[in-house]
């Protein structure tokens, strides 16, 4: 890591509600609405569009694989990705609103679907690389009863004098990719889609 490269750490969490009447989302709900891929990239409120990217040779469908796989993509060690292929690929186009420039900006996306959640590598321009944990869990609020709660863990790494702007865009954003989750899993169980 160069002199001038700075990383950060950081958390967000929503909790996830009842229905009106009462109803409680499932985590499997959950979950299964993070490992829609579409849904969760139209989230995004500075979204303009995606298209899936085919994968390469190490990212093939044979179980025996998946060590192939995490070293390929340089994956955490403490993944255990599901599905196939184990690294789902996408370009994404976002337009980003900033005080420096505002423009459309293009970036190579990772998911991997994990049993609790999704993890996702966002590389885009200027070397930023952002990893994010999405995780659904039971609620661990003092006071509160069962539940479940969305937790983000985010890991940016850029430039030292992009973090501000980086880390003020994930500020800017979070809550309202959260809302847009909680609303989401709230109208599929009030629609019988659960």
């Amino acid at each position: 890591m160069s002199f001038f490269t700075g990383t950060t750490k950081f958390s967000n969490t929503s909790a996830i509600p009842a229905v009106d009447d009462g109803r409680k989302i499932t985590k499997e709900a959950a979950v299964a609405l993070l490992h829609n891929h579409d849904f969760f990239l139209k989230a995004e409120p500075h979204y303009v569009s995606h298209r899936a990217v085919p994968a390469d040779n190490n990212n093939n469908d044979n179980d025996g694989e998946t060590a192939a796989v995490r070293e390929a993509y340089d994956l955490p060690p403490d993944l255990e990705p599901l599905g196939k292929p184990k690294v789902k690929l996408y370009e994404v186009i976002d337009h980003v609103p900033n005080p420096v420039w505002s423009s459309s900006v293009v970036s190579n996306e990772e998911f991997v679907d994990l049993r609790d959640g999704l993890w996702v590598r966002i590389r885009s321009p200027l070397a930023v690389v952002m990893e994010t944990r999405w995780t659904v869990r039971e609620r661990e609020a003092d006071g509160e009863e069962g539940g479940l709660e969305l937790v983000e863990d985010v890991e940016i790494n850029c430039s030292k004098l992009l973090m501000g702007i980086v880390k003020s865009q994930v500020d800017n954003n979070w809550k309202g990719i959260h809302d847009n989750f909680i609303r989401q899993l709230l109208e599929d169980v009030k629609k019988g889609a659960e």
